[in-house]
């Protein structure tokens, strides 16, 4: 595993809507990116790969990016990291262990079906969760503290 230094690095889209990377004076074309840390460090530790699945090495700070560049990595990341955040939620019930709820989330409302509460909600830290649905959406919870306590009580937190 080799460290990626920002400025050396030239991250863009091919006219096929790929992900193309100049690291020095090599081209890669259809990268693959995948952070080291999703959830815990989302912002460091970018792992690109080749058409192989080879590694070509480990970006710990995207900070160092030209602007175009940070652009194209943060699209890129967020059509493979689609992680919308929970708001609010507006109806929640259980029946027969499986929850669900009416729920408002960044990427606007959705109804979810949640089977298996200890395997499909995932305390992150003392206020924040993840929440996998019946058909395997994930969404963030940034703060279930502020959720009502009967809310709290129903998703197991």
């Amino acid at each position: 595993m080799s460290d990626l230094d920002g400025t050396q690095m030239q991250i863009r889209r091919t006219d096929h809507a790929l992900l193309a990377v100049r690291i020095g004076s090599q081209d890669f074309d259809d990268v693959t990116v995948r952070r080291a840390f999703p959830l815990e460090a989302a912002n460091q530790y970018i792992g690109f790969y080749d058409t192989e699945g080879t590694e070509l090495g480990i970006l710990q700070d995207p900070g160092r990016l030209d602007a175009a560049s940070a652009a194209a990595l943060d699209e890129q990341l967020s059509l493979t990291y689609f992680l919308p955040k929970i708001t609010g939620v507006t109806h929640i019930g259980e029946e027969f262990g499986v929850v669900y709820a009416d729920v408002e989330t960044t990427s606007g409302p959705r109804h979810i079906e949640i089977r298996g509460i200890r395997s499909s909600i995932r305390v992150l830290s003392r206020n924040r969760a993840l929440v996998e649905d019946a058909e395997g959406n994930r969404y963030e919870l940034s703060d279930f503290r502020r959720l009502p306590k009967i809310t709290r009580e129903i998703l197991g937190l």
